[in-house]
């Protein structure tokens, strides 16, 4: 405890009351100097190495950013790499499929069948009659007509009478006697029927068809009325007669009118041409210098279905040329089906009339109903 007071006292005393010299307190006042000067050098020290720090820190966010952009500038080129390679296999497939396909075109898989060529110009030259090459069925029907009115060279006969009619029906029968293939072609049908071309530009053979016409439609027509018979009742009342018959005479005359341009002449010499070139060696009607619609028809079908080389033919072709195939008989079967409805309406027209000819006979037997019950005498 002594110790402890003594010490406190020291510490309190000045050095001068101590009886301590003035060189021993500026000794300790050096030490306090170089005491701060060692903190003042470690604060710079420190100031220093903080500053160097933050100086490799900025660097190292610098270098940092750097690196980054590089990175960044590194995945931009490997992308354009990237798509350059993509775009290259693009190039290569297009030309490589390219390629393919000259390859499969040069050896033949885009042709054509040998007859699709042919048969797309016989198609399209369907109806290509519209003016005919012969006598045409409107011809004839026109020439009959003109007969059963007695105008013109071919109503001469009519003009003359009875006797003058008959003789030149006999007389066309001798003259044109096995004409076609037929002992009597002037009264038998098939020579408009069956025959797949009518030449009509042959004189005897049109002559055969109008003879052939008249004696079905209007054989033995009656004199023309004079002009002075016209001025009666009676006359006017014939004329009427007439006109009725020449009315429902025209629904016959349409069926041969549509029949007889079936079977005329047609298309010129661009479709002789196809046909000779689209019938098939087993084609067994006759091919001249003129060919109808029906018999371009005919040469269409048995190229086809009829033909075996067809068939076989069918089995090597590619899908493109079968769809050609079947694109063109569709096309005929649309022309085929547009026809049988021209045909149509002429036979509608011939049951109507063939109707109403029908009632008229009924009527001029008597319109009354029979009741069953006697009327009373008087």
């Amino acid at each position: 405890m002594k110790r402890l007071v003594v010490l406190a006292a020291l510490t309190a005393a000045s050095p001068a009351s101590l009886g301590v010299s003035s060189a021993h307190a500026v000794c300790d006042g050096c030490v306090v100097s170089a005491v701060n000067n060692m903190n003042a050098n470690l604060s710079t020290q420190i100031q220093g190495t903080t500053q160097a720090v933050i100086a490799a820190q900025t660097a190292i966010v610098t270098a940092l950013g750097q690196s980054t952009a590089q990175l960044s500038g590194y995945e931009t080129r490997t992308a354009r790499s990237q798509q350059r390679v993509e775009d290259a296999a693009q190039q290569i497939e297009t030309m490589r499929q390219r390629d393919l396909a000259r390859a499969k075109a040069e050896g033949g898989r885009y042709d054509p069948a040998p007859s699709a060529c042919g048969d797309l110009s016989g198609v399209l030259q369907f109806g290509g009659g519209s003016s005919s090459q012969g006598v045409g069925g409107n011809d004839l029907v026109n020439s009959s007509r003109n007969r059963g009115r007695g105008n013109g060279p071919e109503g001469q006969e009519t003009t003359l009478g009875g006797l003058a009619i008959a003789q030149n029906i006999v007389a066309d029968r001798e003259q044109l006697k096995g004409l076609g293939g037929y002992l009597d072609p002037t009264t038998d049908l098939r020579l408009i029927l069956e025959a797949q071309t009518l030449d009509t530009s042959d004189e005897q053979v049109a002559k055969a068809s109008a003879r052939l016409l008249n004696n079905i439609v209007d054989p033995s027509p009656a004199k023309p009325l004079t002009a002075g018979e016209l001025k009666l009742p009676q006359g006017q009342a014939q004329l009427a007669a007439r006109q009725i018959d020449e009315a429902r005479r025209s629904a016959s005359n349409s069926v041969f009118a549509y029949l007889g341009d079936l079977a005329a002449p047609t298309g010129g010499s661009g479709l002789v041409d196809w046909a000779k070139k689209a019938a098939p060696a087993s084609y067994s009607n006759t091919i001249g210098d003129q060919v109808s619609t029906q018999q371009v028809i005919d040469i269409f079908v048995q190229s086809r279905f009829a033909n075996p080389d067809w068939h076989q033919e069918l089995a090597r072709m590619a899908p493109e040329a079968v769809n050609r195939e079947i694109a063109l008989t569709n096309a005929l079967n649309l022309h085929v089906n547009w026809m049988m409805f021209q045909l149509m309406k002429r036979e509608a027209a011939v049951s109507a009339t063939h109707l109403a000819a029908d009632l008229d006979n009924r009527d001029t037997g008597g319109t009354a109903i029979t009741t069953g019950f006697k009327a009373a005498s008087n």
